[in-house]
């Protein structure tokens, strides 16, 4: 409890003050003001305690911030009180002794309102209190060395804010630089997950072709007639380009990581382009049982002929391995100064929590049980570095509920394409 060691310190200055009043002053004090200084001094030890004992100190109390401002509050009444009352009756001795506890009191309360977070810049009226109330005392009882009290107890009060304030850009360097620190450690950390996972699903996945190569190759050389032959070399080439697609995926994600990669922008037509990734990926599609549709387009974009190529590859890809879908729609459509490339699909759709991570590095959606998983959770994050490269973007349509369509968004060209 932060707040506990500065009210036990009040605590302890109130009885040394009442101490001070019944010993020093108590012969000289009329009944009324000693009965007025003991009763406020006693209603504020027993609003503390009984404040204590309820737990509205603690901590975890959501009450704890308006005890705190009004046992502070309240300890102030008490000794400026007692000093207004008592210090007429005083000897010049006691008074600079009583005087001297209000400065130490002051510097309790300024010290300790430090406390982040959040910081308080302002400066609080309770820590000026007693200072100014003081001043105004020895100012309105004139004595030989109260030209010397007030202007000091003023000097003093500035003096103390300024400490906290020093004090309080300290702390606030201090728990930013924690703050930053804390960010940092766990980026790292989570970095550091996810090559886990991405080493562990590379070990998996790359293993998975290569054995199937190895078993066709088997087959091949067991086969009797020319058509299991044929058939045997035709799945090889498929395990092979299979592991080919994956080390390409690598490799590209590394060269985009390492900053490795210079877009070429130029003008590039968007209907050819759409044409050969639906027919570079037709086999694959075939084989998953999956029709892809191109539609024309005559649009012209900005863009790296290369990137674009293989980003929106990467989400085609994703789509025939993935979506669990009957047809796939490539498609592209200008609006303003921007072109859109869109994969559509009828498949089983995007969960909500992927949809927020799905363009990050080495993250897959949910496994749900039923397929064969595959790639490292790197063809989104590369697509979405690829289209950055170019000044563009890759999405995911939330609107789209049949399914899930993917879209990557380049600049317009000035001219369409013949």
């Amino acid at each position: 409890m932060r707040a506990l060691p500065v009210h036990l310190i009040a605590i302890a200055t109130l009885i040394a003050s009442v101490a001070l009043v019944a010993l020093f002053i108590g012969p000289a004090l009329p009944r009324g003001p000693l009965l007025v200084t003991v009763s406020a001094t006693a209603v504020y030890v027993v609003a503390w305690l009984a404040m204590l004992g309820a737990g509205v100190l603690g901590r975890s109390s959501p009450h704890r911030r308006a005890a705190n401002r009004a046992i502070g509050w309240g300890g102030n009444v008490v000794i400026i009180t007692m000093f207004w009352l008592c210090m007429p009756y005083a000897s010049e001795a006691v008074r600079l002794l009583a005087v001297t506890g209000v400065f130490a009191t002051t510097a309790v309360q300024v010290l300790s309102a430090i406390e982040p977070p959040p910081a308080t810049r302002r400066r609080p009226l309770m820590q000026l209190a007693l200072p100014i109330s003081t001043a105004l005392y020895f100012l309105a009882h004139w004595e030989r060395f109260s030209w010397v009290i007030a202007p000091y107890a003023l000097a003093y009060a500035f003096n103390a804010m300024t400490l906290r304030g020093i004090v309080q850009r300290a702390v606030d360097r201090a728990h930013a630089a924690r703050v930053t620190a804390e960010a940092a450690l766990a980026q790292v950390a989570a970095e550091r997950d996810a090559k886990t996972r991405f080493l562990a699903s590379a070990s998996h996945d790359l293993g998975q072709p290569l054995q199937a190569a190895r078993l066709f190759f088997d087959q091949a050389m067991a086969a009797t007639t020319t058509a299991q032959r044929a058939a045997a070399a035709r799945n090889v080439t498929w395990a092979f380009d299979t592991t080919e697609q994956l080390l390409r995926q690598v490799l590209d994600h590394l060269r985009l990581e390492a900053g490795a990669v210079e877009p070429r922008i130029e003008v590039i037509a968007v209907g050819p382009l759409i044409a050969r990734i639906a027919e570079v990926n037709e086999p694959a599609a075939r084989l998953a049982g999956v029709s892809i549709a191109a539609m024309p387009s005559r649009i012209a974009a900005l863009a790296d002929v290369q990137l674009t190529e293989r980003a929106l590859g990467n989400l085609v890809s994703n789509a025939v391995r993935h979506a669990k879908a009957r047809r796939i729609l490539v498609g592209a459509r200008r609006r303003d100064e921007r072109v859109r490339l869109w994969v559509i699909d009828d498949g089983r759709g995007i969960a909500p929590a992927d949809a927020q991570r799905l363009f990050q590095d080495y993250i897959q959606g949910a496994d749900h049980g039923d397929e064969i998983r595959g790639g490292f959770g790197l063809g989104l994050g590369s697509a979405r570095r690829m289209a950055e490269l170019m000044g563009g973007e890759v999405g995911l349509d939330p609107k789209w509920t049949h399914g899930s369509a993917f879209w990557l968004e380049l600049r317009a060209a000035e001219a369409k394409a013949g």
